[in-house]
């Protein structure tokens, strides 16, 4: 039987064909085929996809180039989603708010607690742009007015908008004792400030995703030699950067 069988695979792969076992980790790659860093560290850190924890920043709509909404969707995700802006969270609310798995948050996470300005394009000035000009929500009024400028938009199109803030204790108080498996950010050029403040040490998040595209590459480096020095390893795509705690041999 086994003299047939090579034969009969080996015709099978000339023709296209890949025959998998359901126990190989392999069968999650034809399910979810990565497109970035991030999707295949995160197949490759967890044997198991299923019922994962995670901590988003900067939710947006829950939907607008959201790198785990489909993993959120196929395999029960449960975590926290902080979004700080009225309509994005009104949006996230009609997207994720009918899952009990999740929670969702109008806020934005912060080194103190209380209010804040936050800045971003007005809706009708990013009407007919690209999809990534309803992202840039930022704390630095110059951020997004430089994104503005590059996209010939006077800075009447900045509007902004005194938002609730958070502190990192209050996150992890409310996400609970259980590891987080997933901590992902979004916060245009913010991101490093934030997780320097996030107890990484302590907490201990197996995967992290976070925008690098705002900072110099000076800025970046010291972060990484910081992440590093907690057992962390790394890899770029594009502008976002992935920290992963490597499984214990």
């Amino acid at each position: 039987m086994r003299s047939l069988l090579r034969p009969l695979l080996k015709f099978l792969r000339r023709c296209g064909v890949v025959i998998l076992s359901t126990r190989s980790r392999s069968v999650r790659y034809i399910d979810h085929p990565p497109t970035s860093a991030f999707d295949d560290l995160l197949l490759r850190t967890f044997p198991d996809l299923h019922g994962l924890r995670f901590i988003q920043i900067g939710a947006n709509d829950g939907r607008r180039a959201d790198p785990i909404r489909a993993f959120i969707d196929d395999y029960a995700w449960s975590g926290m989603m902080f979004e700080p802006l009225g309509a994005n969270f009104a949006d996230l609310q009609r997207h994720r708010g009918a899952s009990l798995r999740l929670r969702l948050r109008r806020a934005a996470v912060d080194v103190t607690a209380g209010r804040r300005q936050i800045y971003d394009l007005a809706p009708t000035a990013t009407a007919g742009q690209p999809d990534w000009t309803r992202g840039l929500a930022s704390f630095s009024r110059e951020r997004v007015a430089q994104a503005a400028r590059e996209l010939g938009l006077p800075d009447t199109s900045i509007l902004s908008e005194e938002v609730e803030t958070v502190t990192w204790s209050q996150v992890w108080q409310e996400f609970g004792s259980h590891p987080c498996d997933l901590l992902v950010l979004d916060t245009e050029g913010y991101d490093l400030t934030l997780l320097r403040a996030a107890n990484l040490a302590e907490h201990r998040p197996r995967l992290i995703l976070f925008e690098h595209a705002c900072n110099t590459l000076d800025e970046r480096i010291a972060f990484y030699r910081e992440l590093i020095g907690l057992g962390y390893e790394l890899t770029t795509h594009e502008g976002d950067t992935v920290a992963c705690l490597p499984a214990q041999r």
